[in-house]
C-alpha cells in the first residue's frame, strides 16, 4: 500500500492570479464555538492520517531491525524449549488421535498466505466440513489438554520456527485465516491495513481483549493493531513479551496490563466503540449477522454458534 496520506487545500488560500471573492469579514464569521462542534476532533484527524500512512514511512528503520533481530532471538529461544514441544507433541497425541502439531493458512505480510503451526488443541476432523469456525467459551471441540494449552498459550510455542523462517514476528496483530478475512473486510473499513506488518505470536490486542465472538471484538481489535502499528517501539514491544510470559505463568491479564502499562481502553473509546471489561469470562448480549461472501448464497459460519455476532448497546437498568 502506498502512502495514502492527502492534504487539501483551500482554492482561496492558494497563490493564484485567478481573481476570487473577497474574504468575509471577521466578525460576520461563524461562531468558533459552532464551528468546532461540527469539525472532528484533533484526536480523530490525527488518528486518520496515521492510519492512511504505512508503517514505512513511520518506522523506515525500527521494523526491518526489529524482523531481523527477532529471528535471531527465536532461533534461540526454539533451541531451549524444543525439549518442552517434543514432550507435549506426545503428550497431545498420547490423549487423543491425530497429530501432535498441525499446520493452518493465515493471512500475514502484504496478504500474502502462509501455513503457521501449532500444537493441536482440538479433536481430530473437528472442522471436517471444511468450515471455518472461531473457538468460543466451552468449545466441545477443544481437548481437556488443548484448554490447559491455550489458557497457558503454550500451543504457540510451535510458531518460534514460523518467526525463523521469517513468515512471522514475536509481537504485532495476530494473523486470522483468509476465508474469515475475506468475509470481516466487508464489515470493518480498511481491514487489512493490520496486514502492513507481519503477524506477532502475541500482540497488544491479545494481552488487552478477549478472544473474539463479536464482530465488534474484532472492531476493538483493529483499533489497537493499528495503533500497534503506528506506535510501536522496543520498549512497547519488550513490555509485551514480558507480559505474554506473566500470563504463561497464570498472572491474570488485567494485572498484566496495569503492572506493564499496556491498558489501551482510551485507543478504543477515542473510535467510539463501547469499551467491555478488559478480560472478562463473558457471554455477550448479541444479535446475530449473516457474514456470506458477497455474491454466495452460503450462510458459512464464522464461530461456534454458526455466525458471527454484533454487540447490542447496553440496556437501561
Amino acid at each position: 500500500m502506498k502512502d495514502a496520506t492527502v492534504f487539501e487545500f483551500n482554492d482561496s488560500d492558494s497563490d493564484s492570479s485567478v481573481a476570487t471573492e473577497p474574504k468575509e469579514p471577521a466578525l460576520h464569521r461563524p461562531d468558533p464555538t459552532t464551528y468546532r462542534a461540527s469539525e472532528p476532533s484533533a484526536v480523530a484527524r490525527r488518528g486518520r492520517l496515521a492510519m492512511n500512512a504505512t508503517p514505512k514511512a513511520i518506522h523506515p528503520i525500527y521494523f526491518p531491525v526489529k524482523y531481523f533481530c527477532e529471528r535471531v532471538l527465536a532461533l534461540g529461544a526454539l533451541v531451549i524449549v524444543a525439549p518442552v514441544i517434543l514432550i507435549l507433541v506426545i503428550l497431545v497425541r498420547a490423549t487423543s488421535k491425530g497429530p501432535g502439531i498441525y499446520r493452518q493458512e493465515r493471512v500475514g505480510l502484504g496478504r500474502k498466505s502462509f501455513d503457521v503451526f501449532k500444537l493441536r488443541t482440538m479433536y481430530q476432523d473437528a472442522e471436517a466440513d471444511g468450515r471455518a469456525k472461531w473457538s468460543q467459551k466451552g468449545d466441545p471441540r477443544i481437548t481437556p489438554l488443548g484448554r490447559f494449552l491455550r489458557r497457558t498459550h503454550l500451543d504457540e510455542l510451535p510458531q518460534l520456527w514460523n518467526v525463523v523462517i521469517g513468515d512471522m514476528s514475536l509481537t504485532g496483530p495476530r494473523p486470522e485465516r483468509p476465508s474469515i478475512c475475506e468475509k470481516l473486510k466487508q464489515h470493518i473499513p480498511n481491514y487489512y491495513a493490520r496486514t502492513e506488518v507481519k503477524p506477532g505470536i502475541t500482540g497488544l490486542a491479545q494481552i488487552n481483549l478477549e478472544p473474539d465472538c463479536t464482530i465488534d471484538d474484532v472492531r476493538r481489535k483493529q483499533c489497537l493493531d493499528l495503533h500497534y502499528i503506528h506506535h510501536a517501539n522496543l520498549w512497547l514491544d519488550l513490555r509485551m513479551l514480558f507480559a505474554t510470559v506473566l500470563r504463561m505463568i497464570g498472572i491474570r491479564g488485567s494485572v498484566v496490563t496495569r503492572w506493564m502499562g499496556l491498558c489501551r481502553k482510551h485507543v478504543i473509546e477515542a473510535q467510539g466503540l463501547q469499551v467491555v471489561k478488559m478480560h472478562s469470562r463473558r457471554e455477550p448480549d448479541a444479535i446475530e449477522v449473516d457474514l456470506a461472501v458477497s455474491g454466495s448464497r452460503s450462510s458459512e459460519p464464522c464461530c461456534a454458534d454458526k455466525r458471527l455476532r454484533v454487540d447490542r448497546a447496553p440496556r437501561p437498568k
